[in-house]
């Protein structure tokens, strides 16, 4: 943690967040709203066993959830690549590629969102937020401004020529849109790589890389 004069404020070399058996990747984190942060990463243990973990620390720089973090998603196959944005509320919504449907590179979107206190809230290892055929990828998000989120990904349905699609989930966990999610572009040729930002009226505006007039 710094302040404005650029003093660190925890101990040095940063304060554990996980200091178990297994390694951690792709951490995220976001603000809790009260000074200190959610951090999620991917929790691994062997090559097909990857699951996404959560923690809150505050501002004094103490973990407040349970020893090595609080378990988002432990269903079998892999998990990996988590997102988080704030929930509004204290708590988080956290989004990663699931492998559970198909077994590896063949990934899935999913979501959970934890409160202030480091308790799931929404189905044991998260909601669908896509399921469509071959794999999706990627996933970012935004808050919808209401307690909610704004998905977008690279989607692969349409084999050998990826696109961008998108989803909106409700703080119960709801989705809004159509059936796996919005097409967003289905241009010719590879869309990749999608960013997102709110628009500041509960919607979201998407970017990507796009190949559509070929490749070089």
């Amino acid at each position: 943690l710094f302040i404005g004069d650029g003093i660190v404020q925890w101990q040095t070399n940063g304060v554990p967040i996980y200091t178990g058996a297994r390694t951690q990747w792709w951490p995220a984190i976001v603000s809790d709203g009260d000074g200190g942060a959610i951090i999620t990463w991917d929790d691994v243990d062997g090559f097909d066993s990857e699951d996404i973990y959560a923690q809150r620390i505050n501002a004094a720089g103490v973990v407040q959830w349970v020893v090595d973090g609080v378990p988002i998603c432990t269903e079998s196959a892999g998990q990996e690549y988590p997102a988080a944005i704030s929930d509004g509320a204290g708590g988080a919504i956290i989004i990663w590629t699931d492998e559970r449907t198909g077994g590896n590179n063949i990934g899935d979107i999913y979501a959970q969102r934890i409160n202030s206190a480091g308790v799931v809230q929404w189905t044991l290892d998260g909601i669908p937020v896509c399921t469509a055929a071959n794999p999706q990828s990627n996933p970012t998000i935004v808050s919808d401004g209401i307690n909610g989120a704004i998905v977008t990904w690279i989607d692969n349905r349409n084999v050998n020529d990826p696109d961008i699609y998108a989803q909106r989930i409700t703080g119960a966990g709801t989705t809004q849109w159509a059936a796996d999610g919005v097409v967003i572009t289905s241009a010719i040729n590879l869309q990749s790589t999608p960013v997102i930002a709110s628009d500041g009226a509960g919607c979201a505006i998407v970017a990507w890389y796009d190949f559509r007039n070929g490749y070089e």
